[in-house]
């Protein structure tokens, strides 16, 4: 079972969970509820990612967080870069937090976003495609609604050592770059490792 939850996620992801994908807006509802709404990342070390996504974004650009959570780093680039920030997430729970904090946001399950074509300045997506049945789908909606120039900045756990069960995709630098490549230009793809974790951090231009 092991090496199929390493080289065929979603098969593993069935077997185990009886479903293709357990991660429905029911499911994130009930694991926001159940621990709390502060934010599942304010424990986790996740500080360099963060800090890397504030150096990244323009000073006051209009920004999308497509799969935000309560909202915290939008709060991040709110404050300390003056930016307009706008959230997405499928959890009802999440979404209504980030209001609470004067985050704007819509509740919606990827690859749909319901926003207008070129939109945003910058789209930022941390830890949220290893969980979407359709990468391919989610990355072209985010090109589709990024501004032609603007930055998307994206980030999944490192295949290698991702072993978390309710993920669906395992993503190498290959495959990474592969699933970026034909929306956006990748200026680079880093490798953060902090402490038992290891993240692949894309920062990309959507194509003129």
């Amino acid at each position: 079972m092991d090496w199929l939850n390493i080289h065929w996620p979603r098969g593993y992801h069935f077997l185990r969970f009886g479903t293709w994908n357990l991660n429905s807006a029911q499911h994130w509802d009930s694991a926001w509820t159940r621990h709390g709404q502060d934010g599942f990342r304010a424990s986790e070390e996740l500080s360099t990612i963060r800090h890397r996504i504030i150096e990244l974004v323009p000073p006051k650009a209009v920004v999308l967080d497509a799969g935000c959570g309560v909202g915290e780093l939008l709060a991040l680039l709110k404050k300390e870069k003056e930016c307009r920030c706008f959230g997405l997430d499928i959890s009802l729970v999440a979404v209504g937090k980030a209001r609470q904090d004067r985050i704007p946001g819509c509740v919606s399950a990827l690859p749909a976003i319901p926003y207008a074509s070129k939109t945003f300045d910058a789209v930022v997506c941390t830890e949220t495609l290893e969980h979407i049945t359709n990468t391919n789908e989610t990355v072209a909606e985010i090109a589709r609604v990024v501004r032609p120039g603007g930055i998307v900045i994206i980030s999944v756990p490192h295949g290698t050592v991702d072993r978390e069960e309710v993920h669906v995709h395992r993503f190498t630098v290959k495959r990474f770059k592969k699933t970026l490549l034909p929306y956006f230009h990748v200026d680079n793809i880093d490798v953060i490792v902090e402490g038992t974790n290891q993240t692949l951090l894309a920062r990309t231009t959507r194509y003129q």
